[in-house]
């Protein structure tokens, strides 16, 4: 990174998951996955003081900043758990939480020239609907909403020249979402949220699970963790297992092809939502090549944070998670990597031909602080 002052600082974020707390109603919450609160907080406070005071400074929430589909302790059901009233009582719960996480972030749209561009991802969908967007701007002073723009129309945001973040989620069919097809209105005037099957699939099956092993969801890559279950957990894998057939068979096999059926049709969705987001040569590539005004692109949702550069100049880079993540592959790193994306950008006009002149870029990991020597043993 350049030592001089630049002209303006991208910082983006993913993967937070910040859920009801680490207690709710008196009782351990055993979906939450976000244990990182004074942390988080150290990182505002740093980005808004000190030498970052008067710096310019875009804070980009790359998606899945909080999580919806682990707050299930609201009293609606089926389907009414998505409409705006109910996703509303699960942002308060979310706020309730972690409310010192809200005051960092208010107190550094407070410093000068500073300002937060949250992207939507799949965990945090519900934002689409106009009142939970309300609702989430007013835990924040009313003189520092203006600088808060919710990005939900669209999926890729241009933070500077030639610089694209995208959260993820669209490159995986499961959890694939149009905001514009995925509002419904009932007849009362209550707008419902049409979550991607991979939403119904957190909410039915996987945190079902998690209830009995918390970490279920931390693992990866998914087919270690099946062939280490089997062996280690064999009934509990077995119970897995079959639950997720079942769910892909009846939720959508029978749902989707029983008037329609049409094997090559069946086959190719399969292969499709079969993918698992582990192909980012060709995902980057592709990128690229139909952008070519593209130099950098950040994503999240995979929680690996890590980097590839390429002959023609284009990079790209995964901004990881603040949560936990446990790898069953020897060559990524397992634990707790408070990953961010930071971007320097010394002009704010520039050619893209001037652009490794001009912009500068790393993966770093925050260590901050914490005030207490010990964490939850589930983090």
């Amino acid at each position: 990174m350049n030592f001089e002052k630049p002209k303006k600082l991208v910082l983006v974020i993913s993967d937070t998951h910040l859920g009801a707390g680490q207690y709710i109603f008196g009782q351990k919450n055993i979906l939450e996955d976000f244990y990182h609160d004074d942390e988080l907080i150290a990182f505002f406070e740093y980005y808004s003081k000190g030498k970052f005071k008067d710096q310019e400074i875009d804070l980009v929430i790359n998606g899945d900043f909080i999580d919806f589909a682990t707050v299930p302790y609201v009293q609606y059901f089926d389907d009414d758990f998505w409409s705006e009233t109910a996703t509303i009582e699960k942002l308060k719960l979310i706020y309730k939480g972690h409310p010192r996480v809200f005051d960092a972030m208010d107190e550094f749209l407070n410093a000068p020239n500073k300002k937060i561009t949250y992207i939507i991802g799949n965990h945090d969908a519900e934002l689409i609907l106009p009142k939970v967007r309300e609702k989430f701007l007013h835990f924040f002073s009313e003189s520092n909403r203006s600088k808060i723009n919710i990005f939900w129309e669209e999926t890729t945001y241009e933070a500077a020249k030639g610089v694209y973040i995208q959260h993820g989620h669209q490159y995986e069919k499961a959890h694939l979402f149009d905001p514009a097809q995925s509002i419904v209105e009932g007849k009362d005037g209550e707008k419902y949220f049409l979550p991607p099957w991979g939403t119904y699939y957190c909410h039915f099956v996987l945190n079902k699970f998690k209830a009995e092993r918390h970490y279920i969801n931390q693992v990866t890559p998914i087919r270690n963790f099946l062939i280490n279950g089997l062996i280690f957990d064999t009934f509990f894998t077995l119970r897995f297992m079959f639950a997720n057939v079942y769910y892909f068979a009846m939720f959508r096999f029978w749902s989707l092809y029983l008037s329609k059926f049409n094997l090559r049709k069946i086959w190719k969705d399969i292969s499709e939502e079969l993918v698992l987001f582990e192909n980012y040569e060709v995902l980057t590539r592709k990128f690229f090549e139909e952008n070519n005004q593209g130099r950098i692109l950040v994503n999240g949702h995979t929680h690996f944070p890590g980097y590839r550069f390429y002959n023609d100049g284009t990079a790209y880079i995964n901004s990881g998670t603040w949560t936990k993540t446990i790898s069953l592959n020897y060559a990524t790193k397992t634990g707790y990597p408070l990953t961010y994306v930071i971007i320097e950008v010394n002009e704010l006009e520039y050619e893209l031909s001037d652009f490794q002149r001009y912009v500068s870029f790393d993966l770093l990991e925050w260590k901050g602080h914490s005030k207490n020597p010990y964490r939850s043993f589930n983090a």
